[in-house]
Parts: structure tokens; sequence; C-alpha cells
């Protein structure tokens, strides 16, 4: 997902904020917690609604806060995208962080995307070359589809390296359309 320029204006505030205390692992942890109960709920509804006073919504923000034991950074972060109306840009945040807790660590996500299950021998290979290829320690997410028939797709620091047989198949009916 790509964010906009607010969302990692704000993501880097957060982050500076968290390494300053020494907390961006906990912080990262509780605004993805935050956002998965967040996103797509009636908290959503209420707390982006303008017909509820800014009041109201905070207090609200607050009691979901207290229940989830987020930390005090976190709360105030949340409470100062409400009152600014920038709560819309949560999922971007949460992409954004995630993305710079990452490069903090010397890591990187990847996904593989493959036909059917990969095992996890093949599944440590891929990750071994991963790493080798980017030099950092790989966060690897597998997804299954069915329609590639075979091979992989590879999902790394935003290049995708196709080894597909759906792809494969696509190629070979493009050149002989071409004639070749």
């Amino acid at each position: 997902m790509i964010e906009g320029s607010l969302a990692r204006r704000y993501t880097r505030a957060l982050f500076q904020l968290a390494c300053d205390g020494g907390q961006e692992d906990a912080v990262g942890v509780e605004v993805e917690q935050f956002f998965s109960d967040y996103s797509n709920s009636a908290l959503q509804q209420v707390l982006t609604n303008p017909a509820f006073a800014v009041d109201t919504r905070k207090q609200i923000l607050n009691q979901v806060a207290q229940s989830q034991k987020l930390s005090s950074l976190t709360v105030r972060f949340l409470s100062l995208l409400l009152e600014r109306d920038r709560l819309s840009h949560l999922t971007g945040i949460v992409n954004c962080y995630r993305r710079l807790l990452n490069e903090a660590r010397g890591r990187v996500d990847a996904k593989v995307i493959s036909a059917s299950a990969l095992e996890p021998a093949l599944v440590e290979r891929v990750r071994g070359q991963l790493r080798s290829l980017s030099g950092k320690e790989v966060i690897l997410q597998q997804v299954v589809d069915p329609e590639l028939l075979g091979g992989l797709q590879v999902e790394l620091e935003g290049k995708i390296y196709d080894g597909s047989v759906r792809t494969q198949l696509a190629r070979m009916k493009q050149r002989i359309a071409r004639g070749y």
C-alpha cells in the first residue's frame, strides 16, 4: 500500500518519539493492535463521525485505549489524529511504521505467492535466497493463488520476481501471436 506524504510525516514523528523512549517495538504493536480493532468496525464509524463532539470521541478513544492497555505515547498520538481529523490516514501510518521499524532492525518484508502451500524446507530455501539478494533479514508472508498453476511470484522491496507458469504461458502466447 502506498502511503501519502501526510501519513509519512506523522509516522516519522511517532517513530522518532518511540525511538527516543526506547519503545519502537511496543508502539508498533500497539498501533497495529488499535488499527485491527478500528478498521471496518463501529469504532471507526464513531470516531470519524463529525456528528459526535470531539470531546465525546476522545472519551471513547480513551476507553478503548484503556481496554487495550496502550502506552501514553500511543494514546496521545491517536488523540492528535482524532483532533486533526487524520484517522483516515491510519492505514498508511501503520504500513509506514512497520516499514520504518523493519529498516531500523535490518529486516525487509517479502511476499511469496504460489499455486499451493510450500513445504517448510522450500520456504527456508526461498528465505535464504531473498536474504542473500537483499542483504537483510526477510520476514516472509506466504500467499496461495491456485490461478498461478505452478512456480512462484516474489515481491521484495517493491520489485516483483515472476516465475509463475501463468506468466510463462502468457509470454509464450504473445510470442506465438507475433510470429516468433
